[in-house]
């Protein structure tokens, strides 16, 4: 019985998957738990409204700034809380909602994992890689610590998208399309999750393609031959763009718009967060305090004993074998070597000795805390350590150290897959109250318009904040969306109205159906309109810029082309069957 589960095609993959569980079960229990970034609720909260509301993209969010609203979604990564929202259709609560796109994320990572490393090294190694990577420590720091979701998801991508560059490389012509949609949708992935993990992922994309050509072609004339395969892997990119256009051109284009500066300054300047060699390879610190200047740092930045360790020894081992190793074996070498060196480059890049690289390439800085490349160190330090077990020839051996380092693995990292502190807590209960006015103000002034000097210091009321003069008026039918508002208004006198909105452009305002002028304070950025006296019916809306239009005219016609595209290959696949 368990030689034919040891044969059956998929066993070693459904095992990969089955030994993730216990990195969820934590998130399966009643309740919630503290975290860092305590924002994915009421993120939860502001994709669904944008749904309901035919907001779609969702780009203003209505409830955030203190009621006042901005563009958070204009900017920031929509991808987990659009996986949320299949949860809440399916009529799960926010808070189940959350701690499901998480549950998601590790079991994605725990598979794409699995998939690159079985095309690498054969579905034994393949187990390890996938363990180790979902176990890794900086992945429960991401989902149980800081609740980083964003970030969590962005690393799910890391083995797809290499996966999927390998495959392209080495199919066959009539299959090299199929490859080339899945690399495509990986890379919209990464886009829409989190824009400084694109940033240092791309450099190791890029080279892990040019090694991936250079093995299969074995030198560089053969490659500059196979035009076609360079042509896809250049296309890739670019499809992904045109897919997520709708989220990365506002990003692009109109990150003027709003205050960013603050993301990268003071407490978030990225000197600020070095880490050192004792948190990140000897230290098992473990808590969920805050990231400082020094290593009094209150959370931890360990790799992981294992996960350097291995790796390490495997290197060592390998060099006193090298001799022996046949050409498939010297190859897969040469791949673990390539993720070994990456693994201790990301490493060292978090620590403050290579601080000359950061001020050479300045882009990073963007990243705002270094020890974010343990993202990528996690990923490169698991699948080197899958090489261990393939320096033993015999397949029970590989199975049986297999089973050894899995134990160890779970007796050395298994206790950090779990909340700190956590407790019984509703929808409602977040939604309301102090917790409610902790949400909309936390954050404030990230993506604030640059219309506004100040973030607003207090609750906005309903629809108007303020009349002048001052004077008794009638509103009525007031209705309101996520990026709109209508009220009838009856005024005594002429009057200046401060709507409880924040500008950005390209609100419009309507009064009986004809457009009027619109502008805004100095200060808080309000919207500000100048009435006659009598009746008013005012209608305000955020309108689509030229680039947000065109930018969401780019992704219906790539979405479109990728669905057509789809459907023509199953109706194919389905001829074929028939025939």
């Amino acid at each position: 019985m368990i030689k034919k589960l040891l044969k059956h095609k998929h066993f070693f993959l459904f095992l990969s998957l089955f030994l993730a569980i216990p990195a969820v079960i934590a998130l399966l229990k009643p309740g919630y738990y503290n975290m860092h970034d305590d924002m994915q609720m009421i993120r939860q909260l502001e994709m669904e409204k944008c749904f309901q509301d035919g907001q779609i993209p969702c780009r203003w969010t209505p409830d955030l700034g203190y009621g006042y609203g901005y563009p958070l979604f204009n900017f920031y990564p929509p991808l987990p809380y659009i996986v949320g929202q299949f949860f809440r259709f399916l009529g799960f609560s926010f808070m189940w909602s959350v701690k499901l796109t998480a549950i998601v994320h590790f079991f994605l990572t725990a598979l794409f994992s699995y998939l690159l490393a079985s095309s690498l090294f054969g579905p034994i190694p393949a187990v390890l890689a996938s363990l180790f990577y979902t176990y890794a420590p900086y992945h429960a720091l991401d989902i149980y610590v800081r609740g980083a979701m964003n970030e969590a998801w962005a690393s799910t991508f890391f083995p797809a998208i290499f996966y999927f560059v390998k495959k392209l490389i080495e199919v066959k012509k009539n299959k090299s399309f199929k490859y080339f949609l899945f690399l495509s949708l990986s890379l919209v992935g990464l886009l829409l999750s989190h824009n400084p993990m694109l940033l240092i992922f791309s450099p190791f994309m890029a080279t892990w393609s040019i090694f991936c050509l250079y093995q299969k072609y074995g030198n560089f004339k053969s490659i500059w031959s196979a035009k076609q395969k360079l042509l896809s892997l250049l296309l890739s990119p670019l499809f992904a763009l045109a897919l997520a256009s709708f989220y990365t051109l506002p990003v692009l284009f109109e990150s003027s718009l709003v205050q960013i500066d603050s993301m990268f300054t003071s407490y978030y300047n990225f000197a600020v967060h070095f880490t050192s060699l004792r948190q990140l390879f000897i230290s098992n610190f473990w808590g969920d305090g805050p990231s400082v200047w020094g290593q009094a740092d209150q959370m931890s930045f360990m790799v992981g004993y294992l996960h350097w360790f291995i790796p390490l020894l495997t290197l060592i081992i390998s060099i006193f074998l090298l001799k022996k190793f046949n050409q498939k074996k010297q190859q897969n070498f040469l791949i673990f070597l390539f993720f070994f060196l990456s693994a201790f480059l990301t490493a060292f890049l978090t620590h403050e000795r290579s601080i000359f690289l950061w001020k050479i390439f300045s882009p990073i800085q963007k990243i705002q805390f270094p020890w974010r490349f343990l993202n990528l160190s996690i990923f490169f330090f698991s699948l080197s350590i899958s090489f261990f077990v393939k320096l033993f020839k015999k397949r029970s051996i590989q199975l049986y150290l297999s089973i050894v380092l899995i134990s160890l693995l779970f007796l050395f990292n298994f206790n950090y897959f779990h909340p700190i502190h956590s407790g019984p807590l509703t929808d409602q209960q977040k939604f309301s109250g102090l917790a409610w006015r902790n949400q909309i103000t936390s954050g404030i002034y990230d993506y604030l318009p640059k219309t506004a000097s100040t973030a607003a210091k207090s609750q906005a009321k309903a629809y108007i904040d303020s009349l002048q003069p001052q004077q008794d008026y009638k509103i009525y039918g007031q209705k309101k969306g996520t990026d709109w508002l209508f009220f009838n208004l009856e005024l005594k006198q002429p009057a200046k109205l401060t709507v409880s909105r924040l500008y950005f452009p390209n609100f419009k305002a309507f009064d009986n159906g004809k457009s009027i002028p619109i502008s805004w304070e100095k200060n808080l950025g309000r919207i500000v309109l100048n009435l006659d006296k009598g009746r008013h019916q005012i209608y305000i809306k955020l309108f689509n810029t030229p680039i947000r239009s065109l930018s969401n005219i780019i992704s219906l016609i790539a979405w479109s082309y990728l669905l057509s595209k789809l459907l023509k290959l199953k109706v194919n696949r389905l001829i074929k069957k028939r025939n």
